[in-house]
């Protein structure tokens, strides 16, 4: 039995154990949330030894719980239950590094300080390679050894008693093959979550404690399995050919309208390739390029082209000149009119006054510009320009101005009074500029008293021996020179004016050579004027008389070629639209041609028909269409035949005579499928006479067995509680009427006969060949009585009354099966896990505890307040958090255990 559950280093639990010993019940109390249920749904990894039946809180399988009860970790986390059979030895299951579990077997008790290293600052999980080390030192005789999965079953699992199971089986406990599960399994699982029992899960387990989950009726997959689907076969077929009696008759009708359209077309084929070579050939001759036809439209073109192209051009042409020279005379008419009004009031004669006026100033213009053109030579010849003859002016008045001073101070005057001498003056007077020598005499600061040889020039020494002796100048002299200047000077302003008014002179020339020129302009005209006459004339009688006529013969030449090239051009448009033609019904046969020589799926038929060559491609392609829609149509309807029939025949003949034959035979057929039907009745009658025998003995069990147990032990308020069975009974009639098929030699002695037949029918082509599960002919309802008498059908599928009568009743209906399937001893106690400990009820837990001390269960409840009645309780606190980053684990054992002793226990 299994006495110690403990837990090692958990999400939540850093390490948690329970002692079961010989307690008759144990309570887990903590709070909300702690982990009660986490800790008892452990018992998974014992008593569930299928890992994929293990379903833990919310109904997470494993792998969604793994890190929960291992922390993610495969070397410091374990779940150890001690067993005590003939002696101890525990199962320890631990992670692996594939996120999966396995299962250690360890000889002996638990032993807590192989698994738990202890310090001054508390415990922490050895590592499994050192625990695995100290266990072996521990016992080298007999190691811990990894169970395999079929030594965990076993292990587990036995009917034999000497091989110490931690569940020793009856007999009649079933494993599925070789797998992890069995009988006792597949009801221990609901006991885990009482809540998930269903009707269900319920009918599944009563089934089991009365060994029938397994029987079925299988007669339609067995022996006569080929037989059925024969008959099926048989039967479809018969059913396909009478469903497509009316289809094939449209069939051969489509057939017969084939072969008709395929004649037709094969004729029309032969006669259009027989008569398309000589129309190609005919049509080819036509377009070439050497034919008549080419050779005509060619030269015509050419004609029209050339020949009444030039001609017209010409035509166009010579008018183009006449209306040229109509132009040319009017334009000049238009300039002769414009000068004879411009010289309409003059006339070239003596006695027109104007005309002379014009004359005599032509005369007076011309000698004015005569006088001023030799004012400008004057002032070409003197080559002086503005600038020079002012600075001459300049100079003149400055002499002049100088001399006038001289004469007024010419006694002051410093060459005077040099010297006292006077051929030092004359001397002096040589030597000195004119500015200084006329300088005042107050500007001598010594006078010259001896001019002896060199001159001294400050501190120059200069031989001036050569320097000619000039005359002073008198007061007569002045004078005369004064004068000589005036005139120059007089000369000079005439000469600055002349040069100043040389640009207006010239303009006046100008204007003046203009104002001849504009005048003898007229002049010349008033004396053309009678000539101008004549011509204007003359050109008026050259375009009325000559050159419009002209132009108007011109233009009935133009339009009479007009409409000669025009009907040329029509004529040939014409043969070109001849020739086009015969190109076009060329690529047309052409194509019509390769078009019915690609329609490789009609033969051709040795036959000329009486049709008009242009009008057999039309009627091939319209009866074409109409075959290929015959074709297709009779193909989709031969292939739905095929395919409703299961016929694989392409050969359209070969499958209109299968199937027409096949047709007249259906009443042999249907003989045959007769004959084959009672076969497979007497084949099946007898296995469902005894899979109804074994449904009745169900019933027995049900109703004399299990109900009897449901009495022994009450529950809250119910009085009573018996398991009822409503029967599928539409099932249940046909398989009856199956099981009492009778045959003899054929005949058919009865009514009964025929339903029995119609039964079978009916079975066969619901259950498709399906075995019947003897889960099939039932469901189960609970039916209570309560201690006011009043009776009710319960649904397990939803609570129970309030939630404690829920799970109370539940675990006894489930109880009651799982004590049949283990012997009854006290070294082979269940343990089992009880939740919602607190919604059952004093009564309910007083009797739960009775019924499962009688029946060798050990009850572990779990609940947040202690609940009288229970024999040990382990109160579990939720540690004081010190960091508010990580959440501490719990720790729990027999310090936190609390056995109880209760007077009157028994």
């Amino acid at each position: 039995m299994l006495n110690r559950i403990v837990i090692i280093n958990s999400e939540l639990y850093a390490k948690a154990g329970v002692y079961i010993g010989d307690n008759a019940s144990i309570q887990i109390t903590a709070e909300n949330n702690v982990g009660k249920s986490s800790f008892l749904n452990s018992l998974n990894f014992l008593y569930i030894t299928d890992k994929d039946q293990m379903r833990f809180e919310d109904n997470r399988k494993l792998s969604d719980s793994m890190k929960h009860y291992f922390d993610g970790t495969s070397i410091h986390s374990f779940i150890i239950f001690e067993i005590f059979k003939n002696g101890y030895y525990c199962i320890l299951v631990k992670a692996t590094p594939e996120n999966s579990i396995e299962y250690y077997k360890i000889n002996g008790e638990f032993k807590e300080h192989f698994f738990i290293q202890t310090s001054v600052d508390g415990f922490k999980a050895k590592k499994w390679e050192n625990i695995l080390q100290e266990l072996t030192n521990d016992n080298p005789t007999d190691p811990p050894t990894i169970l395999k999965t079929e030594d965990l079953y076993n292990l587990v699992y036995n009917s034999d008693k000497n091989k110490s199971p931690v569940v020793w089986i009856k007999r009649e406990v079933k494993r599925k093959g070789r797998s992890l599960s069995n009988s006792f399994t597949d009801i221990y699982k609901h006991l885990i979550k009482t809540s998930e029992i269903n009707e269900k899960s319920f009918k599944n387990a009563l089934l089991i404690a009365d060994n029938k989950q397994d029987v079925s009726l299988n007669v339609f997959t067995s022996s006569s399995f080929d037989k059925i689907n024969d008959f099926e076969r048989k039967k479809t077929h018969l059913n396909n050919l009478s469903a497509v009696k009316l289809d094939f008759e449209k069939l051969k009708l489509l057939n017969d309208k084939f072969i008709s359209e395929e004649v037709i077309l094969g004729k029309l084929r032969n006669t259009f390739i027989k008569l398309f070579s000589s129309v190609e050939k005919d049509l080819s001759e036509k377009t070439k390029n050497d034919s008549s036809l080419s050779i005509s439209i060619r030269t015509l073109g050419t004609k029209i082209e050339v020949t009444f192209k030039r001609e017209r051009d010409e035509l166009i042409t010579e008018k183009a000149n006449f209306n040229s020279q109509i132009q040319v005379a009017k334009r000049a008419n238009e300039l002769i009119e414009g000068q004879l009004k411009e010289v309409e009031d003059y006339e070239p004669v003596s006695d027109n006054l104007l005309f002379q006026g014009l004359l005599a100033n032509t005369e007076k213009n011309e000698k004015q510009r005569s006088e001023f053109e030799a004012q400008i030579i004057q002032l070409e010849r003197s080559r002086f320009t503005l600038t020079e003859v002012e600075i001459a002016i300049k100079s003149l008045e400055r002499e002049i101005s100088d001399r006038e001073s001289s004469i007024k101070e010419f006694d002051n005057l410093l060459y005077q009074n040099i010297s006292t001498d006077p051929e030092i003056i004359k001397m002096a007077y040589s030597y000195l500029s004119n500015d200084v020598a006329k300088l005042d005499k107050s500007k001598i600061i010594k006078g010259i008293s001896n001019i002896e040889p060199p001159l001294t020039f400050f501190d120059a020494r200069i031989d001036a021996g050569s320097i000619d002796i000039k005359q002073l100048p008198t007061v007569k002299q002045l004078q005369d020179e004064i004068e000589t200047r005036k005139k120059e000077l007089s000369e000079k302003k005439v000469q600055i004016d002349a040069i100043k008014n040389r640009d207006t002179l010239q303009s006046s020339i100008d204007q003046l050579k203009t104002l001849i020129s504009e005048t003898n302009v007229l002049i010349e005209k008033i004396k053309n004027k009678p000539h101008l006459l004549k011509t204007k004339s003359e050109n008026e009688t050259l375009i009325n008389n000559t050159l419009k006529k002209s132009v108007t013969d011109t233009q009935i030449k133009i339009d009479n070629k007009d409409a000669e090239i025009k009907k040329a051009q029509d004529y040939f448009e014409l043969l070109k639209k001849e020739k086009k033609q015969h190109e076009d019904d060329l690529k047309k046969y052409t194509t019509q041609y390769q078009y019915i020589i690609d329609r490789q799926d009609i033969y051709q038929i040795e036959e000329i028909l009486d049709e008009p060559f242009e009008k057999i491609y039309d009627k091939f392609y319209k009866t074409y269409d109409a075959f290929r829609n015959t074709r297709d149509g009779r193909k989709e309807l031969k292939d739905s035949i095929n395919l409703k029939l299961k016929k694989d025949l392409q050969d359209i003949k070969q499958f209109i005579r299968e199937v027409e034959e096949e047709i007249s035979n259906i009443p042999q057929m249907d003989k045959v499928i007769s004959n084959l039907l009672d076969t497979l009745s007497f084949e099946i009658g007898s296995p469902t006479h005894s899979f109804l025998t074994q449904f009745n003995d169900f019933k027995t069990y049900i109703y004399k067995s299990y109900n009897t147990k449901l009495a022994e032990y009450p529950v809250s308020n119910i009085q009573s509680v018996k398991v009822k069975i409503h029967e599928s009974e539409e099932l249940l009639k046909d398989l009856d009427k199956i099981s009492k098929l009778k045959f003899s030699d054929g005949l058919d002695f009865d009514n009964a006969y025929q339903e029995s037949k119609r039964a079978l029918e009916r079975q066969l082509a619901e259950n498709k060949g399906k075995p019947i599960d003897i889960y099939d002919l039932f469901t189960i309802k609970v039916e209570i009585t309560k201690a006011t008498g009043e009776m009710e059908e319960i649904d397990l599928s939803k609570q129970v009354q309030s939630r404690g009568t829920n799970i109370v009743l539940k675990l006894y209906l489930f109880l009651n099966i799982l004590k049949d399937l283990v012997h009854s001893t006290p070294e082979n106690k269940i343990v089992i896990y009880v939740d919602e400990l607190d919604a059952i009820g004093q009564k309910n837990v007083t009797h739960l505890i009775r019924f499962c001390k009688d029946n060798h269960f050990m009850p572990i409840f779990a609940a947040p307040r202690k609940v009288e009645g229970i024999q040990k309780y382990y109160m579990i606190k939720e540690p004081q958090s010190k960091n508010k980053n990580q959440k501490p684990k719990i720790t729990f054992g027999e310090l936190q255990s609390f056995p109880v002793v209760y007077r009157n226990a028994e």
